[in-house]
Parts: structure tokens; sequence; C-alpha cells
């Protein structure tokens, strides 16, 4: 019979359906996960349809800060539109959905370590904001720690740095830009 295909979504966002179904895989075998970066909830709702508990959807909802300082954005629009309420109407209808409106690095202290089964981290890509990612999060994680955008012509190189200065080689590489790095008994 195979495995469950995820029926994918319409949602803005820059996951492929390969990356989408891989992240639904991935959540059907976690009974809790914390997404870095959701923006208006593409993978977000992959999450939310394959994992049987909570996903804690971490983001602040007002862009990142580029190379230079200023705030980038996902489109040009964005600042007529209400970030956070257009991730409601997409994925706010799901029970196990947990907002976390704010920034990951302030959110990471209401979690104690190993109480997550998987975190995924797709918030800011510049190397310092992923490798303080991943070293935050990292202890808070028990069986898988992933992100987005490796590979990526613009933002790959500073997330290959960061992964590679905290895992060396032990880390791999899934669909599109996925990286993952099972943990403990489960790697």
């Amino acid at each position: 019979m195979g495995d469950p295909v995820y029926p994918g979504n319409d949602i803005k966002g820059w996951m492929s359906q390969k990356e989408l179904q891989w992240l639904y895989e991935q959540a059907r075998n976690m009974d809790s996960i914390v997404e870095i970066g959701c923006w208006h909830g593409r993978s977000t709702h992959a999450f939310l349809s394959g994992c049987r508990g909570t996903v804690y959807a971490v983001d602040h909802w007002q862009g990142s800060p580029g190379a230079n300082g200023e705030i980038l954005f996902a489109c040009r629009d964005v600042k007529a539109m209400d970030v956070f309420a257009a991730f409601m109407k997409n994925v706010g209808g799901f029970a196990n959905l947990q907002p976390i409106k704010m920034a990951s690095l302030e959110a990471v202290a209401g979690f104690q370590d190993q109480s997550v089964d998987m975190v995924f981290i797709d918030g800011s890509h510049l190397y310092e904001a992923v490798k303080a990612d991943i070293l935050a999060w990292l202890p808070k994680a028990r069986k898988l720690i992933s992100g987005h955008d490796y590979g990526h012509k613009v933002w790959g190189p500073g997330v290959a740095q960061a992964l590679h200065e905290v895992f060396g080689t032990d880390y791999e590489v899934g669909p599109g830009g996925i990286w993952f790095k099972r943990i403990g008994a489960h790697g």
C-alpha cells in the first residue's frame, strides 16, 4: 500500500511538494514538533497534517533581517497585510497548533532539554542566526533536528557554514533544500 501521500496545499511559500512530503513523513513519527519560521504556514500545514501531537509554530511574523540590517519580507506588499492573520487563516483550524509569536531565541527559553521530538529551523538564513538557532534548539530535540534552504543560491552558503561548524559532516541532506540530523538512539 505504501506510505501515505501528503495532499499538498496552496499556501504561499517556497517548499516544493517533495519537501512537503518529506516533512509530512517525518511528522507522522513525531509526538511534538517545533517549527522555527512559519510565514504563511505552508510547511506548518504539512507538520500539522502528519503530527499526532502538538506543533509549536515559532515566528514573530515581522520578516527577517538581511545582511545589511534591513528587514526582508517575502513579498513586496507584506507591510500592507497582516502575515500572522494569514497564517492563522491557513492553519488556525488545526487542533494541534500552538503558535508562539516571538523570536526563536526568546521562545527557546520556554522549552526544557529533550522536550520535543523534532525541531525544524527555517527562520533567518543568515549564518549567525542559523548557527545560533541550531545551538539553542539542538538540546531541545529528542529525535531529529532539521531545516531548510541548504544549497540555496543566496541563503545556502550561510546555512552550510553553520551546519559544518556545528556538526562537521555528521548531517544529511534530504529533498530540495532540506537538511537533517537524527539524534541519539534515533540517529
